[in-house]
């Protein structure tokens, strides 16, 4: 991997090598989880699809001589790899689409990165991976799930990534992080409390209905529901 020559100021943090996304100075990621990474993420360079690199750091200091915000290093360090460029061999398709996922052990901080050639809304979900996906478990001090956890949602932004994790989860289904399941699929991995209990009662409604009409205990539970609602608006 080339580097670019306007960012030599980067000390100690060497890019991976081919066909290599992951880089874990801080030893943040268990071993079970880093070759999740590795392999998923192997399999995205070998597809020529966009690359999605993981990196931690003990500090920021180790790295540069001055005092700069994790959201300046990542888009240094973004840049001097030149994560998702021509020179890396991308295709037409996902150039200037690279993705950078730094986190730093010192302040507990994660940042990604993204392409310039990323639409809008793609920023936009990742705001919602930081905040819903990687944040909680970083919380929790379960830093390693958080950063597979956020890995595996930034690939779901790819167009073949969906392909890669349902090849690696054939059992499981594998939600993408996008549209109305987002709000209802909570970031430990399971539905919202809400979400739930709207199925539920719904069911029950339907279930009574079919069974009791209009003498079952949904129907007159709704009609004084309906009752009391209207009420309070006049």
């Amino acid at each position: 991997m080339q580097m670019n020559c306007v960012a030599q100021d980067i000390q100690n943090l060497d890019p991976p090598r081919d066909l290599e996304c992951l880089v874990d100075k801080a030893n943040l990621i268990h071993p079970e989880h880093a070759q999740k990474i590795r392999s998923r993420g192997r399999r995205l360079l070998e597809k020529k699809e966009t690359p999605i690199f993981v990196v931690t750091i003990d500090k920021i200091s180790d790295h540069v001589d001055e005092d700069i915000s994790i959201d300046d290093f990542a888009e240094r360090l973004f840049k001097h790899w030149q994560i998702g460029s021509s020179a890396n061999g991308r295709s037409e398709e996902t150039l200037s689409k690279g993705v950078l996922l730094l986190v730093s052990n010192e302040s507990g901080e994660a940042r990604i990165q993204l392409g310039a050639g990323w639409e809008e809304e793609k920023f936009e979900l990742c705001q919602w991976i930081y905040d819903s996906v990687i944040t909680p478990r970083f919380r929790a001090s379960k830093y390693s799930r958080g950063i597979l956890a956020g890995f595996d949602a930034l690939q779901r932004m790819t167009p073949k990534g969906m392909a890669i994790l349902e090849i690696d989860n054939p059992h499981n289904h594998v939600p993408s992080p996008r549209g109305s399941f987002l709000a209802n699929y909570d970031s430990k991995g399971g539905f919202s409390p809400l979400f739930i209990l709207a199925i539920v009662v719904g069911l029950y409604t339907l279930l009574s209905v079919w069974l009791y009409g209009s003498n079952g205990s949904a129907w007159k539970f709704w009609a004084k529901t309906f009752s009391l609602f209207t009420s309070f608006k006049k």
